[in-house]
């Protein structure tokens, strides 16, 4: 049996005109989950085995599509494409800043282009987009659903001088599906990413959120965290003329509603003036916790200037104030008390509280998120949030109260 990824079994799916993967969208419906073998076993009595594959594949790819794209039922797209891919708020939020430096019609390369999601989004911002991916059937995909030139081939043989581009590495083994974050492990490597970012004239490398910009050393780079709906999806370094603060970092939130706020500035490990240390919680303050993107932007001090805030510990991501700090930067909770680590202990002082526990967020593995939770029957609309850390040897369990 041909190997339903293969390109030409794609091409051969395209030119059947939609007829299969509509009876295969339904056949999926009406199964709500894997079909079973029996219904793909019918399907092969009249269809060659891989193009009946390929066509589950897509129908699945195109659910699971939905969530980051609004035309997914007309993408060319396979399930790990899909999860690869940056969802169309994201994409497009990077395309405008590209198009705002290289200006309307400007040429741009999408290295890595998978099933062209950032692609289609910098076509659709006014650029010129050249794709280029290591899987032809990726390849394939990337011009079917952007509309734009997309070739087969080596990122590591571009000239990179003068190029302007936005590249994906690869982080996954495409056949386990096991994933790496080491830059080492990325497709192409660390020494063509650390290239690219040295000598193209305008480069964007999207990262996996969970990145550590250090790992790439003293480069002249300006680092963006993205969050859409609420989650971390992707880090994205800019370099040369599309960094337009290097050695800052840049965290930003986007909204289904089309929403975006965006703070910038110096990390905190790079300022002089870098927030302080203090332990101490008193009655009347609050425990504020940074969305993830700030946290991983290390832009504690640029968003609590001008407050008395101070990190509970060195680098905890978890600040104390004496009002809460603002959103959509921080949630802040109101300080209440400090008690033991075992979950008796913590239902006991919720209880003595009146308070009715709703989640239990740990830094550290300083307790067993899971358990306790269970333990002290947390639910969503409970008015009490448990913090612990690692303190020294010990652990420290704080409760606080949801104050909006």
């Amino acid at each position: 049996m041909q190997d339903w990824r293969d390109v030409s079994v794609w091409q051969r799916l395209a030119a059947e005109g939609g007829a299969l993967v509509a009876a295969a969208d339904a056949a999926l419906a009406q199964a709500e989950s894997v079909p079973a073998p029996s219904v793909i076993a019918r399907f092969r009595k009249s269809h060659d085995a891989a193009l009946v594959a390929a066509a589950f594949e897509l129908v699945a790819a195109r659910r699971k599509a939905r969530a980051k794209f609004s035309a997914a039922d007309m993408l060319w797209c396979d399930v790990a494409g899909v999860e690869q891919a940056s969802d169309e708020r994201v994409a497009a939020w990077k395309a405008a800043r590209m198009r705002e430096t290289l200006g309307d019609g400007a040429s741009i390369q999408d290295i890595c282009s998978g099933i062209g999601g950032d692609a289609l989004a910098l076509a659709a911002a006014g650029l010129a987009v050249t794709a280029l991916d290591l899987d032809p059937r990726r390849a394939w995909m990337t011009a079917q659903n952007a509309r734009c030139a997309s070739e087969c081939g080596d990122a590591e043989a571009l000239h990179l001088a003068g190029a302007a581009l936005h590249a994906d590495p690869a982080r996954r083994d495409e056949v386990g599906g096991a994933r790496s974050w080491s830059l080492d492990d990325h497709k192409p490597g660390r020494a063509w990413i650390e290239r690219v970012l040295r000598e193209a004239r305008a480069a964007a490398v999207k990262f996996a959120p969970g990145v550590d910009r250090r790992d790439l050393g003293d480069l002249p780079l300006e680092w963006e965290w993205i969050e859409s709906d609420g989650a971390l999806v992707q880090a994205v370094a800019w370099s040369g003329a599309f960094a337009r603060a290097p050695r800052s970092t840049r965290a930003t939130r986007l909204s289904r509603s089309g929403s975006a706020v965006s703070i910038s500035g110096l990390p905190d490990d790079a300022r002089g003036d870098r927030i302080g240390v203090d332990p101490r919680l008193e009655p009347g303050m609050f425990v504020a916790e940074p969305v993830a993107a700030l946290e991983r932007a290390q832009l504690l001090t640029e968003a609590t200037q001008g407050t008395a805030a101070r990190e509970l510990a060195r680098s905890l991501g978890l600040v104390a104030a004496s009002s809460p700090l603002p959103a959509p930067w921080f949630g802040s909770f109101a300080f209440v008390d400090e008690c033991g680590r075992d979950s008796a202990e913590i239902a006991r002082a919720i209880e003595r509280h009146g308070l009715v526990a709703r989640s239990v967020r740990v830094r550290g593995r300083a307790l067993d998120a899971d358990a306790v939770t269970r333990a002290i029957h947390a639910r969503g609309d409970g008015n009490a949030v448990v913090f612990a850390w690692r303190e020294g040897s010990g652990v420290r369990v704080v409760l606080t109260r949801v104050t909006s």
